[in-house]
């Protein structure tokens, strides 16, 4: 049986070639380039900023799989100062929250609102934002937008003690949403939102 097949010669390949479709057009686009997987990544998926749940240890919480933020409610007698809230954030390796996006402040007010219960979800909180001679800016040194949404009308203004002022997030209306507020440095709240 060994020879008796057809024996492939240029003229046969040729003459049958309108036939027999090619090798380009039978095999399937994805194939026709193999490259590493990763190459594949940013062409077919977006990039996302998701967190691993894991990513945020105690006492931080994943919010919205995005920010690993603690929030802390201090007994009244211990209310702090904004210095004094930075602090207590970076004791536990983290700093005040950046609140510069509106889908994060949604979120975090929403995880405040949940998280909290008894008119304690309704405190406000030191967030990282801070004026000095009307220079704004968060505790990563990045200017603060002084003309969001995010801030109570009215505000952001520098009150006595020398135009120094720290960010308060505070709860307004009847939606429950909240608001930035400027504070003077010696104010007390026992609420802060730290971030790592």
């Amino acid at each position: 049986m060994r020879g008796r097949g057809r024996r492939t010669t240029h003229s046969n390949l040729s003459s049958g070639a309108e036939h027999i479709p090619s090798r380009r057009q039978s095999v399937a686009p994805w194939r026709l380039c193999v490259l590493p997987f990763s190459l594949y990544l940013p062409l077919t998926a977006p990039l996302t900023t998701s967190l691993h749940p894991t990513a945020c240890t105690e006492p931080f919480k994943a919010v919205a799989n995005k920010w690993c933020v603690a929030a802390n409610i201090s007994v009244p007698e211990v209310a702090h100062t904004w210095p004094g809230a930075r602090s207590a954030c970076q004791r536990i390796k983290g700093d005040l929250i950046i609140l510069e996006e509106d889908d994060k402040m949604q979120a975090i007010t929403a995880h405040l609102l949940t998280h909290f219960s008894g008119g304690r979800e309704s405190y406000p909180f030191w967030v990282g934002g801070r004026g000095n001679l009307g220079k704004w800016t968060w505790v990563d040194g990045s200017p603060m937008n002084l003309q969001s949404n995010m801030w109570i009308p009215d505000s952001p203004y520098e009150k006595l003690n020398n135009g120094v002022s720290h960010t308060l997030l505070i709860q307004a209306g009847p939606w429950k949403r909240r608001y930035m507020e400027s504070m003077p440095p010696e104010s007390n709240f026992p609420g802060y939102i730290c971030e790592k």
